[in-house]
């Protein structure tokens, strides 16, 4: 019980301390938009849904999305089982190339990563509203970080 109410209070705290992500998105100029559905209970139609909310909120930051880019901003949208609930998992990612300095490999990194997990209601509303706000809160970063 006692670590019941330990998890609660850290959880308000951390919602009220408004507290950025550990990722830092100084010098995105460009990336390429990708949504993906990784269910055939979801209807094709919000792949283009999605893809035209990231190019709009790119054109809002002057995020070039236009040319191919090895680094790319994804919806991936899946349903998971929690318990006996079937939930709608959606992340928002940013992933690219980078080089580790020590063994000098190329490897592919998550540079940006933001989900939630939801419990659906009304599919089309609960999408569109969890993706706004995922959207929103990468472009509130991003206008922090590149101030």
């Amino acid at each position: 019980m006692k670590s019941i109410k330990i998890f609660v209070f850290l959880s308000i705290f951390a919602m009220f301390a408004n507290a950025q992500t550990p990722f830092e998105l100084n010098g995105v100029k460009s990336y390429y938009p990708v949504v993906e559905l990784n269910s055939d209970k979801i209807d094709k139609k919000y792949k283009q849904i999605l893809l035209d909310m990231i190019v709009q909120t790119s054109t809002e930051l002057e995020i070039n999305t236009q040319n191919f880019s090895t680094r790319s901003l994804a919806f991936l949208i899946s349903y998971i089982g929690v318990g006996d609930t079937i939930a709608l998992k959606i992340e928002l990612m940013l992933g690219e190339n980078a080089t580790r300095l020590d063994t000098k490999d190329n490897i592919f990194v998550i540079s940006y990563m933001s989900s939630r997990i939801l419990v659906v209601e009304d599919l089309e509303s609960d999408l569109l509203e969890t993706a706004e706000e995922l959207l929103h809160n990468f472009a509130l970063q991003y206008k922090d970080d590149n101030l």
